[in-house]
């Protein structure tokens, strides 16, 4: 597993799903998932976020560019997501 790749069971959290992927991430956003935690791994940051049923679904539906959200919305998640990595 790259290090740009999601985690799954035993090293996610029992209730979130955890992901090293900016842009996952900003999408998980944009797509309303409630971010929990971002923890510092080394000089990189883990996204923490609620996990959903239809997760699996959203991640595959983003790596397979068969997701759709509106541009300006994740443009703003995109710069939101920035500064609180920059401010974290």
């Amino acid at each position: 597993m790259s290090s740009g790749q999601a985690k799954y069971g035993a090293a996610a959290r029992e209730d979130g799903f955890e992901t090293r992927d900016f842009y996952l991430a900003c999408f998980l956003r944009c797509t309303g998932y409630e971010l929990l935690d971002l923890r510092a791994e080394g000089r990189r940051k883990v996204f923490v976020f609620r996990d959903q049923p239809c997760r699996r679904d959203d991640v595959l539906s983003f790596y397979g560019d068969g997701a759709m959200v509106p541009p300006l919305a994740f443009s703003t998640t995109v710069k939101d997501m920035k500064a609180l990595l920059h401010n974290a």
